[in-house]
């Protein structure tokens, strides 16, 4: 009896032990696990961030372009170029924030941290980048306005009227139902975060020259259900 009472301690000791030997390497595969998709996350907000730097640039080299068609010194089409380039700036500033972020994930114990940053800087990169475009838009247009619709009479209504439904015609644009048919939403949202930004969508020249209009909130991103027509 008394060297039962003896090794009981002892047995009891080894099973603890070959519990921890079992269990340990796949509590420390779990606690891996977390760390490996953080640090994902942050590369995938790193490139997106590069991607809009590269969006907002293009954007205010447009923009610069379009100061080319104007005369008479400093003029309004040149301050819209002078804008989108500062946001083209931000852009790049927040692109090299998010590879910051980015390296300090990859060594850090815990990445969430760091690859929370690096979202947030993909983010205000996109804001930027989709401010770098409304610029450059509004440059393109203050330097190349529309031609002046003709004036109507009031002796010539009947005349008039057809030229008229013919302008709406031919403004009119792409229903947004027929872009997402056209459109392969999934192969598009590179960093799979259920948008699409203006960098990701570069590719697709329709969806491009639609974006504004597509994008209801002027998040600077378009959800499947603005690509649907929703709000």
């Amino acid at each position: 009896m008394k060297s039962a009472h003896i090794l009981s301690p002892k047995l009891l000791a080894v099973a603890i032990l070959a519990t921890i030997g079992i269990a340990g390497p796949a509590a420390a595969q779990r606690t891996q696990a977390h760390p490996a998709r953080a640090q994902q996350q942050a590369e995938a907000a790193a490139q997106t961030a590069t991607d809009e730097a590269e969006a907002a640039r293009d954007a205010a080299q447009s923009a610069r372009d379009a100061t080319k068609a104007t005369t008479g010194g400093y003029t309004t089409t040149h301050q819209q170029a002078d804008a989108a380039q500062r946001a083209a700036n931000q852009a790049t500033n927040a692109s090299h924030a998010a590879h910051d972020a980015t390296s300090a994930a990859q060594s850090a114990a815990n990445p969430a941290a760091p690859a929370a940053e690096a979202q947030q800087a993909a983010s205000a990169a996109g804001n930027a980048s989709l401010q770098a475009q409304e610029a450059a838009d509004a440059a393109a247009q203050t330097a190349n306005p529309p031609p002046a619709r003709p004036m109507t009479s009031t002796t010539g209504a009947t005349t008039t009227s057809t030229p008229t439904q013919q302008e709406v015609h031919a403004t009119s644009s792409t229903p947004n139902s027929t872009l997402a048919n056209k459109v392969n939403f999934d192969s598009l949202d590179a960093n799979h975060d259920g948008s699409l930004s203006r960098a990701e969508v570069k590719s697709e020249t329709m969806l491009t020259a639609e974006f504004n209009s597509i994008d209801a909130n002027r998040d600077g991103r378009i959800s499947k259900a603005e690509l649907a027509g929703g709000k």
